[in-house]
């Protein structure tokens, strides 16, 4: 644990959740009932930390600063109480922070053509797009509409805004996405219960702005830590009744951006006037010592209710010039103390004209170099050569001119859309889990590299970048993004959650080069910027081991399902039977869900469970449909007899095997019985050791290894195609020949104690139970 931001009690985890600590006096400790100290989680948002941290000591202030006889152990348990449902409250109210607005990854995927529209006419007016030298970081010029400034309540000229980005291509499109956020802005229209909407407005424009930015915004510093630094923190104070910013009640107050690009806050009217007349012969301005039309907003939002009540306290003690110099420089100091040394308070600089600036100059070009130069821009990509000519000739800037023709182009998240409809046409993601894994994990890989960027302006380097951050992807990245309020990028910057399997990354990596590819094939690309990138995982650990041991089968035979106690869960046949079937048979979790009771049959005198697609059942491919015959072992435990009880309750053979296992249309047949399996691990003791159903597969699988067994009738068996040479020639094994391999497999276990008989005796005892999940 670390103290996090100066502030007191407020501390952070290792794994980057902010707490806020707080330990009560002794008095106070040493009475029942109350603790010795608390700890609350604060969430993972460092903005919103600092602000309910602050907020809570206020709250909690009588206990902070105690003061005399009056503090009881009643009185400070309730104000525990309180405030902890407060902040319960009011973190579960700043879940949602967009309120109608679109987060910047929704804003990604629509449709971006009004930022393109306003980039080209901007940058045919004045310079939009431009960098201060050939070959530096592009930086967006702002010029707000009537309808910005009133959404900021600011009247201002120029916001720029730097992207980050070198490349011409790559910052077009950020400029773009950056417009159309603008547009969004001025399009919005807040709630009427919404506190302080400037200040709403300013924080999501900050939180699209950083979003157009690769880092989303990790490496700057706009925003003062005293200050919200995101909507999130900002929701607090919108919900909060006595501990938000309040507003002035007798003055008005106009905030403006100077011709150095500074802001300069006025009193455009005050009632104090009247009871004061040295204000109504001298106008009272602040400067703001910032370039930034975000933050003075904040700022304004911050300071209009300090100016009024500190103007009041200095001139109701002396109504003299003295004394409003004195509310001056104490104002002065609160905007110092708020701004810190975060941020540059040097005036804007100026914009280049429409074409990079040289400096006139009678010594004439050097020669070699102009030689150079006509050499080297033969090899470099068109947009490149005016940063090179820039260079060679001295150029202090340079602007890049926005054309509609320039920005055409399909956008990575079009492409997701495109390349996903192809995959489900061609029949490649129809099982019921792969549709939803996929698009899940293609609106990963389009956050990640921007789904607003066109694919011309994508480059190698971007995917060498997404291959690097897909190293570091948590495990249930979107969920902890959603409930951080964070981006998938600084997600994977911040590095504090456990990243997924290597190989798991690397299934991530794949997808993303099979779009690529795609878009190859449908000729939206001219080339696989892709080609040949490797994704290795050399020194990633090996995958689980995933067979049991044999101490893991004692536990798995001897779990609640086979015991002769009563369990306290329901008594479904498929809680009895799914392990062994598993175990005996090496079939799937899904195959054996989806049996109906016509797929157990007798062929030729040998007892078979039937496995193929037919009736709307699904198998993984081809080479899945079989026929596996029923262990000994199966039909001695009662198997069969079952099957004629099932068949005597069922007159149709196309009834379910398991008629009590619920089945989703949304959802895997074997969704259910694997959350049962899950269940029923815990309360054998295997929950420490890794166990899955599939590991009876692999169990199954590895028991012809060790009793030396025919791995290819295993093959066979668990639906394995042989690929060698030889396996194309000839049929499929008799059945003959695979009962009696199957009835070789011994796991040496005493299943004496397992009965049907009396686990049916069990179910009458417990009667009829309604379908649902098993109590706790």
């Amino acid at each position: 644990m670390s103290n996090s931001s100066n502030q007191q009690h407020l501390i952070t985890s290792p794994s980057g959740v902010y707490q806020y600590y707080l330990t009560l006096p002794k008095y106070l400790s040493s009475k029942p009932r109350l603790p010795v100290q608390i700890r609350w989680s604060l969430g993972r948002d460092a903005a919103l930390a600092r602000t309910l941290a602050r907020l809570l000591d206020a709250e909690l202030s009588l206990i902070l600063k105690p003061g005399g006889t009056l503090v009881t152990a009643e009185l400070v348990r309730e104000r525990l109480k309180q405030a902890n449902a407060w902040l319960k409250r009011t973190l579960e109210n700043a879940r949602t922070p967009w309120g109608t607005l679109p987060t910047p990854a929704e804003l990604a995927q629509t449709d971006l053509s009004i930022g393109k529209q306003r980039l080209v006419e901007d940058s045919a007016k004045r310079a939009t797009l431009f960098s201060h030298t050939p070959g530096g970081e592009l930086i967006l010029s702002i010029r707000p509409s009537q309808a910005l400034q009133r959404a900021l309540n600011l009247q201002f000229d120029r916001l720029d805004w730097p992207l980050g980005i070198t490349d011409h291509a790559q910052g077009q499109d950020a400029a773009v996405y950056a417009l159309t956020a603008v547009a969004q802005l001025e399009q919005h229209t807040p709630n009427a219960d919404l506190r302080h909407p400037a200040t709403f407005h300013a924080l999501a424009l900050y939180e699209y702005l950083c979003y157009a930015r690769p880092d989303c915004g990790a490496t700057l510093s706009e925003i003062p830590t005293d200050l919200p630094g995101s909507l999130a923190a900002f929701r607090i104070h919108s919900t909060l009744t006595s501990l938000s910013w309040p507003t002035p009640k007798k003055s008005a107050f106009l905030t403006r951006q100077l011709t150095s690009g500074l802001y300069r806050l006025e009193m455009t009217s005050c009632a104090l006037k009247d009871q004061y007349p040295i204000l109504a012969t001298r106008s009272f301005q602040l400067t703001l010592p910032t370039t930034s039309a975000i933050v003075a907003t904040l700022l304004k939002e911050r300071l209009v209710s300090a100016v009024e009540s500190t103007l009041h306290l200095n001139l109701r003690r002396a109504a003299t010039e003295t004394s409003l110099a004195q509310a001056h420089q104490q104002l002065e100091g609160l905007v110092s103390q708020l701004i810190g040394s975060a941020l540059e308070k040097t005036p804007l600089p100026s914009l280049p004209q429409a074409r990079p600036l040289t400096e006139e100059s009678s010594t004439p070009v050097d020669p070699a170099k102009q030689a150079l130069a006509s050499a080297l821009s033969a090899l470099l990509p068109e947009a490149e050569r005016a940063q090179l000519d820039a260079l060679i000739n001295g150029a202090k800037g340079i602007t890049i001119e926005s054309k509609a023709e320039q920005l055409n182009g399909i956008t990575l998240g079009e492409l997701a859309k495109r390349f996903e409809q192809a995959q489900v046409n061609e029949g490649n993601w129809t099982h019921v889990k792969t549709l939803p894994m996929c698009q899940a994990r293609l609106a990963t890989l389009t956050e990640l590299l921007g789904s607003h960027k066109r694919l011309k302006a994508l480059r190698r380097a971007d995917f060498l970048t997404l291959r690097d951050q897909l190293r570091n992807l948590p495990k249930n990245a979107r969920q902890i993004a959603l409930q951080r309020k964070l981006s998938l990028p600084a997600l994977v910057n911040d590095k504090t959650s456990p990243a997924v399997h290597p190989r798991t990354a690397k299934s991530y990596f794949e997808l993303a080069k099979a779009m690529m590819r795609y878009a190859l094939d449908e000729e939206l690309v001219e080339y696989d910027v892709t080609s040949n990138l490797l994704f290795k995982t050399r020194n990633a650990s090996p995958p689980t081991n995933r067979t049991y041991s044999h101490e893991m089968l004692v536990k798995l035979i001897n779990s609640p399902a086979y015991s002769s106690a009563q369990p306290r869960w329901r008594l479904d046949d498929y809680k009895f039977w799914l392990p062994l079937l598993g175990l005996y048979t090496g079939a799937r979790l899904a195959e054996l869900c989806q049996l109906r009771l016509s797929d157990i049959r007798c062929c030729n005198g040998i007892w078979i469970i039937n496995i193929d697609d037919a009736d709307g059942k699904r198998v993984k491919n081809a080479g899945s449909v079989r026929q596996v015959p029923i262990h000994h072992q199966l039909i001695k435990l009662g198997f069969l007899d079952f099957i004629n009880s099932r068949k005597r309750a069922k007159a149709g053979g196309k009834a379910l095997l398991f008629d009590s296992l619920r089945l989703y249309r949304a959802l895997p047949d074997s969704h259910v019985a694997s959350r049962w399996f899950g269940f029923n691990k815990e309360r054998s003791g295997l929950a420490d050791d890794n166990a899955t159903f599939h590991g009876l597969r692999h169990t199954f699988i590895h028991q012809f290894r060790v009793q030396r067994l025919d791995i290819l009738i295993a093959k066979a068996l668990v639906g394995h195609v042989d690929t060698s040479t030889t396996g194309g020639y000839g049929d499929i094994y008799p059945l003959s020949v695979l009962k009696e391999e199957i009835d070789k497999l011994d796991f040496e276990l005493d299943l004496t104690h397992i009965s049907y008989e009396r686990y049916q005796a069990m179910q009458e005892r417990q009667g009829s139970r309604q379908i649902g999940r098993p109590p706790r």
